[in-house]
């Protein structure tokens, strides 16, 4: 990223947190690096349960404060971002702001994100999100290190690894890579979504406790789970092929987060981008007691502000 973002990603992080503290009473911020190798994004987001922003709009422009600041953090965000959005209502905030490469074409409507959270007190995390690209479609990864700690951020790193490299477009056989080269991990539990946006088509397999979501409109189909250890006994991946509308959104997680219900009934969150549904699905369904991450991808791209 080029020295001049990195500053306004700076400046952009250092604003988000002063927001929480000054009107959400405190919260949490989610950094990460998610993209398809050399179309990376960086997503600063921040999630607070204050009282909310009133007139999102209004709150926009220079100059508009409710505490008494300058009144330039929102604005100042959207000037130095390549995308933000906010979600707000009482009890909950989300301002997700996006940083792209150079050679990531601003039109680019590819509309995702992904997130990992260390279980409390780990430096480092035992799950991995993960996405690379061919022609049409997306290939999203997200594996889980059995346990916590070195030992199964060690087997999710080697999994990213593998799922990178990995030959063939069929997710199955993709999962199956990823389960030879961890024969000498403790093992890792995984799943694979290929997503098709131009055909309107996704393909899944997983293997182990990872839960993976379709939404669409009011119906919520949870695609089949079958146990088995990436890096154990060989074990075929379940496989499913799912037809999608234009207005499907996938959600991908681990078991370091509560099981996801009534995401039905969440249709202003929905119609958001990908890093706000991401991140407040992480923010507000944390067992805080195992590393968690979650993937979110829209068929098509949410409006931002």
């Amino acid at each position: 990223m080029h020295s001049t973002k990195v500053e306004h990603a700076a400046i952009v992080a250092t604003e988000i947190a002063q927001n929480i503290l000054r009107h959400g009473g405190g919260g949490q911020i989610l950094v990460e690096i998610f993209g398809a190798p050399a179309l990376e994004r960086l997503h600063i987001v921040g999630h607070d349960e204050g009282p909310g922003i009133g007139r999102v709009d209004r709150m926009m422009r220079d100059g508009e404060t409710t505490k008494g600041s300058a009144g330039t953090g929102l604005g100042a965000i959207k000037r130095l971002s390549d995308r933000l959005d906010i979600f707000s209502e009482p009890g909950r905030t989300v301002v997700a702001a996006e940083f792209r490469r150079q050679t990531i074409r601003q039109a680019d409507p590819v509309d995702h994100a992904g997130f990992k959270l260390a279980f409390p007190g780990e430096r480092r995390c035992g799950d991995i999100v993960a996405v690379r690209s061919s022609h049409d479609e997306c290939f999203y990864f997200i594996a889980d290190g059995l346990g916590h700690g070195v030992k199964a951020a060690g087997a999710a790193a080697a999994a990213k690894k593998s799922f990178l490299a990995a030959k063939g477009d069929d997710p199955a056989e993709i999962l199956l890579q990823v389960g030879n080269a961890l024969q000498d991990t403790r093992g890792a539990v995984g799943a694979v979504v290929a997503l098709d946006r131009s055909h309107g088509r996704l393909r899944y397999a997983g293997i182990g406790n990872i839960s993976t979501l379709i939404v669409q409109g009011k119906t919520v189909r949870r695609l089949v789970v079958r146990d088995g250890l990436l890096g154990g006994r060989l074990t075929t991946p379940h496989q499913e092929t799912v037809e999608l509308e234009k207005n499907a959104i996938l959600v991908m997680h681990s078991d370091g987060l509560n099981t996801l219900r009534s995401l039905d009934t969440q249709a202003t969150l929905l119609q958001r981008s990908a890093p706000v549904i991401a991140a407040d699905l992480m923010a507000n369904n944390l067992r805080g007691r195992d590393d968690a991450s979650i993937i979110v991808s829209r068929v098509s791209q949410a409006r931002t502000l």
